[in-house]
């Protein structure tokens, strides 16, 4: 919920008026089982949530607060109008958490979206409802001529979809040469490429952001056979134009840094939700995609909550989603979703590649490219 409301009068008056009616006990569930928060402005103003069991409190000043956070106005609004997040405060270090631990802030990220968004929180026993009434099964897949209203009602519903036989195999084969060409060509050090730490202390490439160099992929851009899928959202969006396209190589054994595994997180996670989605990102799978080589996991009909942060070590939670080499997996980008390490010792292991969709008209700095480039050097260990 937008507001132009300074700090004080939104915490005096607008916050504590939604409490006290019906999404008060909306908000004792979103911020079940946390510690009481403070955000405090550096000029002292400060405010404390604290939950209860059928509400959630806001007093003045933080000395009753577990963890406190120190932030500038502007960046408050930037967390209030969805601009900014705990984790992007963090990881950026916009914000000082000066007591308590910025892990505990982080936990507080879906309970603000509640608080902030009037967002529902996420529950997986929520029944997944399509638009003819009926319960639908949230591990079904899809061929492109399969009826697309079906299709849309599903994607509507879950968030995601998966589509079987999008590309012949040979074409896939000419992608996957093109693909390794680039994990070759990458060097560490490079912004274009990720790399990630190996448990045997060898340093390993993960993904090269620079596919949209090789014509091949760039082309699949504006594919027909792709944007056709894309089609079936509800929302008016446009493939990124740009080379800046991600190519994954899942490895095992890596050490787990948020960039070569990914934990449960959506892809506006660190800001700019409020101008980067509806984001859409789509996954080209040229090689088996599943519990063994890596796997998609998501959290179907999440991307209209809050969220949440699952404790998930084994990545049991969810719907998994099983590809072969050919098949496009598409995915609004603030569902929950999640990308673990292989199980199997050995490979080849998934490589795919990443086409982002957005809203037309979108500036580079509204979209997950701004991130993608800072990324380079942050240690992103701390988001596990």
């Amino acid at each position: 919920m937008k507001t132009s409301q300074d700090f004080d009068a939104y915490h005096r008056e607008s916050l504590p008026a939604l409490l006290a009616g019906g999404w008060g006990a909306v908000a004792a569930r979103g911020t079940s089982g946390l510690s009481p928060l403070a955000i405090r402005l550096t000029d002292g103003r400060a405010y404390t949530y604290v939950p209860g069991e059928s509400g959630v409190a806001v007093l003045s000043g933080d000395g009753t607060a577990k963890t406190v956070v120190e932030i500038d106005e502007a960046l408050w609004h930037g967390l209030k109008d969805s601009s900014e997040t705990p984790s992007g405060l963090v990881l950026f270090q916009k914000a000082q958490v000066v007591v308590g631990e910025a892990g505990d802030f982080m936990k507080w990220e879906p309970a603000l979206r509640v608080l902030y968004e009037e967002l529902p929180p996420y529950d997986s026993q929520t029944p997944l409802v399509g638009s003819d009434g009926r319960e639908i099964d949230p591990t079904a897949s899809f061929f492109p001529d399969d009826d697309p209203d079906r299709i849309a009602d599903f994607l509507r519903t879950t968030g995601y979809l998966l589509i079987r036989e999008v590309l012949p195999t040979q074409e896939v084969a000419d992608l996957l040469e093109a693909s390794l060409a680039l994990r070759a060509a990458a060097r560490e050090g490079e912004p274009t490429s990720w790399w990630g730490e190996h448990r045997d202390g060898r340093t390993i490439l993960t993904r090269v952001l620079n596919g949209g160099t090789d014509p091949r992929i760039r082309s699949l851009q504006n594919d027909e056979r792709l944007l056709r899928i894309v089609a079936l959202s509800d929302f008016d969006l446009v493939a990124t134009d740009t080379e800046v396209v991600h190519v994954l190589f899942k490895q095992s054994g890596m050490v787990f840094d948020g960039k070569t595994d990914n934990p449960w997180h959506r892809d506006c996670g660190l800001g700019l939700h409020n101008v980067m989605c509806p984001i859409m990102n789509g996954s080209l799978f040229l090689g088996p995609a599943n519990r063994e080589t890596g796997e998609l996991r998501f959290l179907p009909g999440s991307w209209k909550t809050a969220g949440c942060l699952p404790e998930d070590e084994n990545f049991a939670l969810g719907v998994a989603i099983e590809a072969n080499p050919g098949d496009f997996a598409l995915h609004y980008g603030d569902g929950m979703h999640a990308g673990p390490p292989p199980t199997a010792p050995q490979g080849p292991f998934r490589t795919s590649i990443v086409f982002e969709y957005g809203p037309p008209g979108r500036h580079p700095e509204e979209g997950q490219e701004f991130y993608d480039m800072q990324l380079h050097e942050i240690d992103t260990t701390g988001l596990r």
